[in-house]
């Protein structure tokens, strides 16, 4: 293969895998801040800042995304999944490019090093905890913005090799849209300063030390000019989710975010009868026997590579794993307070930049520690196929919540009868898959021109464990109560209504109707079904 066609051949093979991996999900309806996102641009709102309630985001890039994708496909959701996966391959090869670039410097031989960016990239594309990034629309500012932190920081290596200004310049516009895109990006200065000190010339020439130290000042000013342009719209340094969850700094909360983040970066969602021992897993002694072997591992590891390689390799490769630790350590920092759980795909996005790193620390290590390489090679065909089949398990969740807020849609839409509807009870999520925890009343407004709704009143909103969950629904004069059958259901948040008082607990939803309900349509999820509530 001639070299003008090797690269644009590969990313062919990324985009093309990328297809196949996610074919199941790119015909999935919207879920939840789809709606009121693009619904609001197919509206013509193309306000680029929300949520200033509770601190505020400012993302213009990832709303111009959205009004090119809905200029073209309308309200088809095949364009918008196209352009989530289109992004996730490109994504992928990226990180084949930059692992390449950052292997290229070691002693290893020239096919460990391709194996090692082939493994980062291929690992990258297939990760299971990446469908919340990819497979929800939503998702997309996450895949907006590592695209451009990795095309930025491709940029900044090209200039610190090249010494071109124009390779700067084109390093700092990634790293400005990356901003526009999604404010983790702002990770990106101290990535950039990581990676100038893994250079051996920047820690051996001085005039190539000043060069890189003038570098880092402008990403700095960067930095801060973004910081001041977004106080200007949001009102606020830390916006976000708040203060309060941005800048909770307390040590067992950190600690256990990092445990989670590390624990996912690797493996897909954990099953749930895996958290009785987790839970407290020193009265475990299945996790004390899982820590041992663990320990066993990692002693061996140790012992093998200091009778395979000399000090001096030893001393490249420790200095390449602390800095590919600090990396993923660097991107996590963003969004090391905000949630994330081990058994579900809730809040795994913020893990799509730090996987990079992480990808990239699994194909050093399995290069460095299994030198056969045909056993090399098997043992990344077999990664890549468990994550294969985690990535399609998990992809049909995320397409059974979309059959399923589909089905609540029409059935809301066909069932009605006046243009005042109050909804007891809504799905919030499907396992941690969001369905409705935002976006009901603007898919009942935006995404269907058969009827229109004067008004929506949710009374409360519902964690699912199977899309057919039942709930028994009571009814006595003028009042309506609803009680999950799953206790692993729950009513998670509940809403103040003009016609409906609402006494609410977890599984416990008692309301007493006021007179203006009678002139109301009233529903309630039950067995995947949006019905009619029973006469009040």
């Amino acid at each position: 293969m001639k070299k003008s066609w090797r690269q644009p051949a590969i990313f062919a093979l990324f985009l093309l895998a990328g297809l196949i991996a996610y074919s199941n999900i790119i015909n999935s309806w919207f879920l939840s801040d789809d709606f009121a996102q693009i619904g609001k641009v197919m509206a013509g709102d193309l306000s680029f800042v929300w949520g200033k309630e509770h601190g505020g985001f400012f993302r213009p890039l990832f709303i111009l995304s959205y009004l090119i994708d809905s200029t073209l496909w309308g309200a088809r959701p095949f364009g918008f999944h196209l352009t989530n996966i289109v992004f996730h391959s490109l994504n992928a090869f990226l990180t084949f490019i930059l692992s390449l670039r950052l292997v290229d410097d070691l002693k290893s031989a020239s096919y460990t090093k391709r194996m090692i960016a082939i493994g980062a990239g291929a690992l990258f594309l297939l990760h299971p905890s990446h469908t919340e990034a990819v497979s929800w629309i939503s998702g997309r500012a996450d895949v907006l913005a590592t695209c451009f932190c990795l095309a930025s920081l491709l940029s900044y290596l090209e200039y610190a090799r090249s010494r071109r200004t124009a390779q700067l310049a084109l390093s700092l516009l990634c790293f400005a849209l990356g901003l526009l895109a999604k404010e983790s990006a702002i990770c990106l200065p101290f990535l950039v300063l990581t990676l100038g000190l893994l250079k051996k010339a920047t820690r051996t020439d001085r005039s190539a030390f000043r060069r890189f130290l003038a570098a880092m000042a402008i990403y700095f000013s960067t930095l801060l000019v973004f910081i001041a342009v977004r106080f200007f719209f949001i009102g606020s340094l830390v916006g976000g989710y708040g203060a309060s969850q941005h800048l909770n700094f307390s040590l067992t909360w950190l600690r256990d975010r990092l445990l989670e983040a590390s624990v996912r970066s690797v493996l897909p969602v954990l099953p749930s009868q895996l958290a009785w021992f987790l839970f407290k897993p020193l009265q475990s002694r299945l996790f004390i026997l899982f820590s041992l072997a663990c320990a066993g591992a990692v002693a061996v590891a140790i012992l093998l590579r200091r009778r395979w390689y000399g000090p001096s390799d030893l001393k490249e490769q420790n200095r390449f794993l602390i800095g590919l630790v600090l990396l993923f350590l660097l991107s996590l920092l963003p969004v090391i307070n905000l949630r994330l759980t081990l058994y579900q795909t809730l809040g795994e996005r913020f893990l799509y930049l730090p996987s990079v790193f992480s990808c990239l620390l699994m194909a050093y290590l399995a290069a460095i520690l299994i030198r056969n390489r045909r056993l090399l090679f098997s043992i990344l065909i077999c990664v890549l196929g468990f994550y294969s089949v985690r990535l399609y398990q998990t992809n049909r969740s995320w397409s059974a919540a979309a059959r399923l807020s589909r089905s609540i849609t029409n059935e809301l839409i066909d069932s009605s009868t006046r243009d005042h509807l109050i909804i007891l009870n809504v799905p919030d999520n499907l396992r941690g898959t969001p369905v409705f925890h935002n976006g009901l009343p603007e898919a009942l407004l935006y995404f269907q021109n058969r009827k229109r709704f004067r008004q929506i009143e949710i009374i409360a909103f519902q964690d699912l464990q199977s899309p057919l969950d039942e709930v028994a629904v009571s009814s006595r004069a003028g009042s309506v109560g609803v009680h999950p059958f799953n206790e692993n259901d729950s009513f998670v948040r509940w809403q103040p209504s003009e016609c409906v008082e609402t006494t609410a607990q977890p599984n416990n939803l008692e309301l007493l109707l006021k007179p203006c309900a009678a002139n109301a349509d009233l529903f309630f999820f039950n067995k995947g079904r949006m019905l009619r509530a029973p006469d009040r």
